[in-house]
């Protein structure tokens, strides 16, 4: 970005600078606090301004605390970012020029970890009831006790100390007695953190134990802290078969969560069928990118992100906004229509508001490569700065390639054609990069899909992830459309790719088709249907209602991109 500096008087910079003091204020002195009177507020705001604009200028101790920003400078720079401290906006930069970010501490659930005993609960009691249920079922059975069997799981934000049992299931990956915390999760399905309807209604779950943990062998045995528990949707299966459809596309090149269904007690009391499932999080067994050392304020490292339409709400997210260049584009239906502005939450630990900006500077110039690339002809690629400069590349493929996991963005596109979500231009679409030296994504990588509550509707037969959802969707819930699909999907390059992963994966030697993994479905729904049925009766027949509809929509999936 060009920006145009008024700097400080010559003579009053030479004479401090001279001295090395600029950023040296005296003992007893505060960096914003220009009219010395021990505040920071819009008095010092309007010197500063007066400095900058030469109306008033500044001397000794007033024009150091003017340098905001500590570079050396008092310029519009320091005036905003004294503006933006005095509104709440921002803090003020430390002294080594960086605005540090406020850190939300963490809570500890167990200073010592829980147990039947600390919470009150009798042991040989739970290990009866446990033995009763397990001989009630075929599935696997986690059992959540919290203080004295009763304490209710109501908040959000705060881990209520629990005991995690699971049982009912191989030797192997039985837990006993094992200290956790547990909290509600989610948004809409979490009824928004309302606490009356959560009394009242399942909800979802995040499991964070004390120590590391592997749960009924998901994830080829991964010990993780943190797993989360889906209530299940009328059809059950809706968010298992879309996880099992993502793992057969993406493979090993990026992350998808294991999961497994269960039956779910809280403190003996059924709670209904649910999905276990990995916590989408920053992990080297989950996504691997590099993680900073707690104060770091250097860019080198990974960002992980999700688009995320609550991300203004939460008090004190770290969230970027991307326009997508404003751009107006007719999708692959010859739809036209303009981009809706989107924001993302980043999902990794962060310190700098520098550190946001970077990657907000980052993420939209990675757009606008793709999109200028793609509609337009032009080639950009990235400086050392990651600013834009023309590349030397002759094609949009090149030119995505430089910058992009592009086979990411295929796997992730495909899995969203088949289901045809609705969401994945507004929330729960996760995508990363690692700037650290030995990165494992030195590219923008589409990774973690999550969530399919509005997937699975209307036509089966045309184009979903590549075009702008329907205009009635848009008038009723906003446009949810994925600009970076949209953009791609028109091109033949990227089709080409489509239909090459979707033959090679159709004609798997080892079985490891899409086609396979309705069959597996089908079998679970088949040997366990009385205990999926355990909560409605008629729960594997929505399932199998589903499956109509995901055979139908795989049918024209092979037609439209099974290489003959």
């Amino acid at each position: 970005m060009n920006r145009i500096v008024k700097k400080a008087s010559a003579a009053a910079l030479a004479v401090i600078m001279a001295a090395g003091c600029l950023t040296a204020l005296a003992e007893g002195a505060v960096r914003g606090d220009i009219s010395g009177d021990g505040a920071v507020n819009i008095t010092d705001v309007s010197k500063l301004a007066a400095q900058v604009k030469g109306i008033k200028a500044l001397e000794g101790d007033a024009l150091k605390a003017a340098d905001i920003n500590s570079d050396g400078e008092v310029n519009v720079t320091d005036i905003s970012l004294l503006a933006a401290y005095v509104k709440g906006i921002r803090e003020l930069p430390s002294e080594n020029g960086f605005t540090m970010l406020p850190v939300a501490p963490s809570q500890v659930v167990n200073e010592e970890p829980a147990t039947f005993e600390s919470l009150k609960v009798d042991k040989a009691a739970k290990k009866a009831f446990e033995e009763e249920v397990a001989a009630e079922t075929d599935l696997p059975i986690i059992n959540i006790t919290t203080n004295e069997n009763s304490e209710l799981i109501l908040s959000k934000e705060v881990y209520t100390s629990c005991v995690v049992d699971v049982f009912n299931c191989d030797d192997e990956f039985v837990i006993d007695e094992k200290s956790a915390g547990i909290r509600v999760r989610g948004n809409s399905s979490a009824f928004y953190g309302d606490v009356e309807q959560i009394k009242k209604n399942t909800v979802p779950y995040r499991i964070k134990f004390d120590k590391k943990q592997n749960m009924l062998g998901l994830n080829d045995g991964a010990e993780c802290k943190s797993w989360v528990l889906l209530k299940s949707d009328w059809d059950l299966i809706r968010n298992d078969i879309a996880l099992r459809f993502g793992r057969t596309l993406i493979g090993d090149n990026a992350y998808c969560s294991d999961t497994q269904f269960v039956h779910l007690y809280v403190n003996d009391k059924f709670q209904g069928i649910y999905v276990l499932c990995e916590q989408n999080q920053v992990n080297k067994n989950r996504v691997n990118i590099t993680e900073p050392e707690e104060g770091y304020t250097g860019t080198d490292f990974g960002f992980y992100m999700e688009l995320d339409n609550y991300a203004a709400d939460e008090e004190g997210n770290n969230y970027i906004t991307m326009d997508y260049e404003g751009a107006t584009v007719e999708d692959i239906r010859g739809e036209e229509r303009q981009f809706v502005p989107a924001e993302y939450s980043i999902k990794n630990d962060v310190y700098t508001q520098e550190q946001v900006e970077f990657i907000d500077k980052y993420m939209n110039n990675v757009f606008k490569i793709i999109y200028e690339a793609c509609e337009n002809g032009k080639y950009y690629t990235f400086d050392e700065n990651y600013d834009l400069v023309d590349a030397p590349y002759k094609t949009a493929e090149e030119t995505v390639n430089a910058v992009a996991d592009v086979q990411s963005i295929v796997d992730m596109y495909l899995l969203y054609d088949i289901v045809h979500d609705y969401d994945c231009g507004e929330g729960s679409f996760y995508m990363c990069i690692d700037f650290a030296k030995d990165s494992k994504v030195p590219k923008l990588q589409f990774t973690s899909p999550w969530d399919f509550n509005w997937a699975y509707n209307d036509s089966t037969g045309r184009y979903w992830a590549g075009a702008f959802c329907t205009k009635s969707f848009a008038r009723q819930n906003g446009d949810r459309s994925n600009p970076w699909f949209i953009v791609l999907a028109k091109q033949d390059w990227f089709m080409d790719m489509a239909k090459e992963k979707w033959t090679a994966v159709q004609n798997d030697a080892d079985g490891n088709t899409i086609w396979g993994c309705v069959d597996t479905e089908k079998e679970i729904l088949s040997t366990y249907a009385d205990d999926l049925n355990k909560t409605d009766e008629w729960a594997t027949g929505s399932a199998e209602s589903l499956l109509n509809w995901i055979n139908n929509r795989l049918k024209w999936m092979d037609k439209t991109y099974l290489n003959s």
